[in-house]
């Protein structure tokens, strides 16, 4: 609906202006047909290639399902069918497959720690035999049978089940962070779309209003022509800055569409009008320090990076206890009975099996690769802190550069629109030509499109703050968002956690 009213108020425009022409359509030439397929000259291969489709894939009966289930509904307010920016991030986290596949393998994480701890139970195994077997029976041609059960639990192993448990716990902090991390990226996408949209609908009021009041001074240049006092070259430059207007409400027009398409697959529904955007300044309240402290202590990729380090680390220590003598507690059971004898001989063993691996050479080299492993893990987790901390930092000057920017534009937005009348009226009875009374009308639009390009720099970049800092809880609304970080940073900075880096 606010695409097709966007629609009418460009041609509305466009009628006013007399500039609405009929488009070609066809071939540049009358007469010209398409050519063959043989005539392009395709190799064999291509041909035989793309001459036939493709074959169908196969989709699952749970993504088909998943295709099918309606979306929540997203309210909307009576204007334009708009909507709240973070009732729209809800629900573009929850519709997305980035943010389900993030969380399957966290629950594909979450189960090998699992594993890790079932090497802590004893083992037991049972075996079966049947066939000729010179000690069950008193001759080769003398068949039996025999049976066994055998458990064993290991007492000591150097730490390779304490070490591979704690790594795949550290896995799975990874990879709950990296859940965190997918999901802010997805709220960030719908933040940038919204952002777009709004400055869409925004653009292309300035844009109509232009082009209102250009109508309006095309009437008094007609009117000066039609009295002598002016030439039909005021009509034309009129007229092609009318042009100029009209090429750019169709881009505004355009910019609207993608920014709704983005919008509408992301929320799985027809995207809103407009979009309501909440009040983030108590984000950049918190100060550039505490910021950057809350971005190592909260921020998904640095989270993650360290967490994988530790895993990393816990994995080098268990491939060195594979090096050190293993005690186990075995216990194993033997039944044996042959067609000769009824007596059935059985026996139980109980005892302490000591393994000292003397020379293991692979044992040695995953040692070392589990070392350069583990220092390759810590330096991706200091280049992603590095990095989380110096976005902050740019985000920072972006956010105090387009405050700026906003208020010089809008100073020279005011001062050009007192100048804009003034050269109306100067125009009107002849002091001044119409190229500067174009140029002024120009350089306004110009002004309050950057005013606004500036305050959506200024959203945006506050919202990467939010973002980069770990606060989406606090820019959704979340009660006791400021409470739970506060908390967290200080339990952090007590343990030492967070330092200088």
């Amino acid at each position: 609906m606010a695409r097709a009213a966007t629609g009418r108020r460009i041609r509305r425009g466009l009628a006013a202006a007399g500039l609405l022409a009929a488009s070609a359509a066809g071939p540049a030439r009358a007469g010209e047909a398409a050519l063959p397929v043989a005539a392009l000259g395709l190799r064999p291969a291509i041909v035989e290639t793309y001459g036939m489709p493709p074959p169908p894939a196969r989709v699952p009966e749970a993504a088909q399902a998943l295709f099918a289930a309606p979306p929540p509904a997203l309210p909307r307010g009576p204007a334009l069918g708009s909507a709240q920016l973070m009732d729209a991030v809800a629900i573009a986290i929850g519709e997305s497959d980035l943010v389900r596949s993030s969380a399957a393998e966290r629950a594909a994480a979450e189960t090998r720690v699992g594993r890790a701890w079932a090497a802590f139970a004893p083992t037991i195994s049972g075996t079966a035999w049947i066939g000729s077997d010179p000690v069950a029976a008193p001759s080769i041609h003398d068949p039996g049978k025999s049976a066994g059960l055998s458990v064993a639990l290991p007492l000591l192993d150097g730490g390779t089940r304490l070490f591979t448990e704690r790594s795949a716990e550290s896995a799975a902090r990874a990879a709950a962070a990296d859940v965190r991390r997918v999901t802010e990226g997805v709220a960030l996408e719908t933040i940038n779309a919204a952002v777009e949209l709004n400055f869409a609908v925004r653009q292309s009021k300035v844009l109509e209003d232009n082009l209102r009041d250009l109508v309006r001074l095309q009437k008094a240049v007609r009117g000066r022509v039609a009295a002598g006092h002016a030439s039909q070259g005021d009509v034309a430059d009129l007229e092609a800055e009318l042009n100029d207007v009209a090429r750019g409400l169709v881009g505004a027009q355009a910019s609207f569409q993608k920014s709704q398409t983005v919008l509408a697959a992301q929320l799985r529904q027809a995207a809103p009008g407009r979009v309501v955007l909440p009040d983030l300044e108590a984000v950049p309240r918190h100060g550039l320090d505490r910021l950057a402290a809350l971005t190592r202590a909260r921020n998904s990729g640095v989270q993650a990076g360290w967490h994988r380090y530790e895993a990393a680390a816990e994995a080098r220590k268990a491939a060195a206890g594979r090096y050190l003598p293993r005690l186990d507690l075995r216990a194993d059971y033997r039944a044996v009975q042959n067609y000769r004898s009824v007596s059935s001989p059985a026996g139980l063993t109980v005892g302490l099996q000591l393994n000292v691996p003397l020379v293991e050479l692979t044992t040695l080299a995953d040692i070392r690769e589990a070392g350069e492993l583990a220092d390759a893990a810590m330096h991706r987790a200091m280049a992603e802190d590095r990095r989380a901390v110096t976005q902050l930092r740019i985000d920072w000057v972006e956010f105090q550069s387009a405050g700026e920017r906003g208020t010089f534009a809008r100073r020279k937005a005011a001062a050009l629109r007192a100048a804009y009348a003034a050269k109306v009226d100067q125009y009107e009875i002849g002091l001044l030509p119409i190229d500067d009374v174009l140029l002024t009308r120009r350089r306004l639009v110009l002004a309050t499109l950057e005013e606004l390009e500036a305050g959506n720099a200024r959203f945006t970049a506050i919202a990467r703050l939010a973002l980069t800092a770990g606060l989406l809880g606090e820019i959704v609304g979340a009660p006791t968002a400021e409470a739970s970080l506060g908390s967290s940073l200080n339990q952090r900075v007590r343990r030492g956690d967070v330092r200088s880096r």
